[in-house]
């Protein structure tokens, strides 16, 4: 039987694989709907930077899976680097939010996007201290 520590474990990093792989589909496959429904507008430096956003995006979460099968050894900048990324990201919506400025978006859209990037944030920084507690 799986002990809770390890459900909870594998929870979190399911979460955020999930939501690492939304993104980064929806950024890849989806760019010129992404960027219309999500930035409001479209042209061709929006799509190749959605591109390299969600080759990112798509990176981070193969980086994720490595280390559910490798463990936790040697990963922290991995992690760190993850959780960096999506805590500034979480930021920035929420600065969009805040100020009332969703630009060509709508302030929806803004502020479901900055609630799934802090909870990613919430969840990066609970995988890295699980990490810190392993050790």
């Amino acid at each position: 039987m799986i002990a809770f520590r390890d459900f909870y474990r594998l929870l979190i990093f399911f979460i955020n694989i999930f939501f690492l792989f939304y993104y980064s589909l929806n950024l890849i496959i989806f760019t010129d709907e992404f960027a219309i429904n999500n930035i409001g507008f479209f042209n061709h430096a929006v799509a190749g930077l959605s591109e390299i956003i969600g080759i990112i995006f798509f990176s981070l979460a193969i980086g994720l899976i490595v280390i559910l099968f490798k463990k936790y050894k040697n990963q922290s900048p991995l992690l760190v680097s993850i959780f960096l990324i999506e805590f500034l990201i979480a930021i920035n919506f929420w600065r969009y939010v805040l100020t009332n400025s969703p630009g060509e978006s709508d302030i929806m859209t803004i502020s479901k996007n900055a609630v799934i990037f802090s909870l990613m944030a919430i969840i990066s920084i609970l995988i890295i201290f699980e990490e810190k507690r392993k050790k």
